[in-house]
């Protein structure tokens, strides 16, 4: 009897000493986005705004040169939650419902989620922030998977009102409205203090989290806390073409970009700084103050996350990796609202809804061309970092050549978990992706990938194979070739000379549409939404001057 009680009590511990090296050995899973975040606005990337949190994770950790998304919200936030191209996840366009099931807005069941894999893999799924992915009000955070969320809205970052017209849009805490009194709260600091708060919990717990805080900043309106906004003052007196070569040269200090790279052309509407009056320079450098205050604001908040990571004791074992949605805008709320302001107090209040416009977001896409929405690599670049201290050596810099498509294979291989075969009597899409690993963890400098990565959104299209890319902007057709190895900037467009490269991408890229689900964009333009075709509208500015300002 005596026998079998040691024997019992020895297993007993075995089995408790396995459980206690299968979660040291199951990392928690952080992923970080921010929204319409440019690729030099931290400081890791060239920026001047104050980021000691992500460049402390920079500096720590590994940052990748070329990494990309897919150029706007909604579609980028399929691709990230789901390891598909966003046509193949349902949200093809945005999350407007186009009449074809690759359109139609919403995450298709075929496409699981990180949250659905990785619970169904033991862990924890946490959701604070930005979901943007349900269209119709289908395919919601607690319906995909998330054990605990909290979604915030798309607008004001000081009430509850939405984009278009202050309509109340509330909050959701785990399926449920979650009031919060207008003027009392600031948005980017509710997403992160459900965060903290979620980290607390699930350390004291025996299994791993992940943990999708996906920000809202720093996408307008620019609404910022006046402390924040005190730091910059005057710090962007010198215009938006000083401030890209100020940056330019500190990302080729850094390494971020080669020294040989040429700065994207200017576009021929960036208002010329010199020809606007006191006043408009004052009122544009404004914007950017409370632009960089949001960021600023964002960081805070990361730092927190990191604190509340090392009190728990889990900094060793979490793999942090923080994004951007898409590259800085160009749209002009006063425009896309027909010229009416919706302007009810000074920039950066309550009562603002201003945008960082396209002369600021000129600088923040420093050193590329083009905006959001675009397939040049101002609009699909993001930075990228992450961090993983028992893993990731510190300090590191690498080419990458990594896609959002590539972050769920990547937590896949991490977590040790099975992409199921079937899922609620479904069969689940194969990921395209490649696992980042051996780029993160090894000496690989960028992803190993047979076929080339795509873009489409809206008619803009695009393909890249090794140092080759193909691109295309709507409502043109034609196909430029860009050698990104030499020209990252897209400044030679070498397509007349390459005929043979340019059919062979292009017919592998026509491939890819058809297998994906891409229709021509002339298909559906009729069924654009209004709202959208005013969005498009509100990028084209005067040709010089800068008026039209809503102060």
């Amino acid at each position: 009897m005596k026998k079998s009680f040691l024997i019992l009590l020895a297993l007993t511990a075995l089995n408790s000493f396995t459980a206690d090296a299968q979660k040291k050995q199951r990392p928690n899973i952080i992923l970080i986005l921010a929204d319409d975040l440019g690729y030099s606005d931290l400081g890791a990337y060239g920026s001047e705004i104050q980021t000691p949190n992500l460049d402390r994770l920079a500096n720590q950790g590994i940052r990748l040169k070329e990494f990309y998304n897919n150029s706007i919200c909604a579609p980028t936030r399929a691709s990230i939650l789901t390891g598909q191209y966003q046509h193949k996840a349902g949200v093809g366009y945005f999350a407007n419902d186009l009449g074809l099931p690759a359109y139609q807005g919403y995450l298709n069941n075929e496409s699981l989620t990180l949250a659905e894999v990785l619970k169904g893999n033991g862990y924890t799924t946490l959701l604070s922030g930005k979901w943007h992915v349900s269209g119709k009000g289908q395919s919601l955070p607690w319906q995909r998977g998330f054990d605990r969320s909290l979604m915030a809205n798309n607008g004001s970052y000081f009430d509850q009102g939405d984009y278009n017209g202050g309509k109340k849009q509330p909050y959701f805490q785990d399926g449920k409205p979650y009031p919060l009194e207008a003027g009392k709260f600031y948005q980017t600091d509710v997403v992160t203090e459900q965060a903290v708060k979620y980290i607390d919990e699930e350390t004291k717990k025996d299994k791993p989290f992940f943990l999708y805080l996906a920000y809202t900043a720093p996408h307008w309106p620019l609404h910022a806390l006046p402390e924040d906004i005190a730091k910059y003052k005057g710090k962007y007196d010198k215009g938006w073409d000083e401030l890209r070569k100020t940056r330019f040269e500190k990302q080729k200090d850094l390494g971020i970009v080669d020294k040989k790279t040429v700065l994207s052309v200017k576009d021929d509407d960036i208002y010329d700084w010199s020809r606007l009056s006191y006043d408009q320079r004052h009122q544009w450098a404004t914007k950017m103050e409370v632009f960089s205050a949001m960021v600023d604001r964002m960081d805070q908040g990361i730092g927190k996350v990191l604190d509340q990571l090392k009190k728990s004791g889990a900094d060793e074992n979490t793999l942090i990796i923080f994004i951007s949605d898409n590259g800085a805008p160009a749209e002009e709320m006063i425009k896309w609202h027909n010229g009416a302001t919706r302007n009810t107090g000074p920039v950066g209040t309550i009562g603002s809804y201003e945008s960082q416009s396209k002369n600021w977001s000129y600088a923040s896409n420093t050193p590329f061309l083009a905006f959001k929405d675009h397939m040049y690599e101002g609009g699909i670049s993001s930075p990228f970092i992450a961090w993983f201290p028992s893993k990731i050596k510190a300090g590191q810099i690498r080419k990458g050549i990594g896609h959002i498509i590539d972050l769920a294979p990547t937590f896949y291989e991490l977590a040790g978990a099975t992409y199921p075969k079937k899922f609620n009597q479904v069969t689940p899409n194969a990921l395209p992706g490649k696992s980042l690993l051996p780029v993160l963890f090894e000496k690989q400098d960028t992803v190993k990938r047979g076929e080339p990565l795509f873009w489409e959104r809206a008619g803009n299209r695009a393909a890249r194979l090794g140092k080759w890319k193909l691109v295309s902007h709507w409502p043109s057709y034609a196909w430029e070739l860009y050698n990104l190895e030499d020209d990252r900037g897209e400044t030679q467009n070498v397509a007349a000379k390459n005929h043979e490269l340019v059919s062979k991408l292009s017919v592998k890229y026509f491939e890819w549409a058809k297998k994906t689900g891409v229709v021509d964009f002339k298909i559906l333009e009729d069924k654009e939404p209004q709202s959208m075709k005013d969005f498009r509208k509100s990028k084209i500015q005067d040709p010089v001057g800068g008026g039209g300002f809503g102060f």
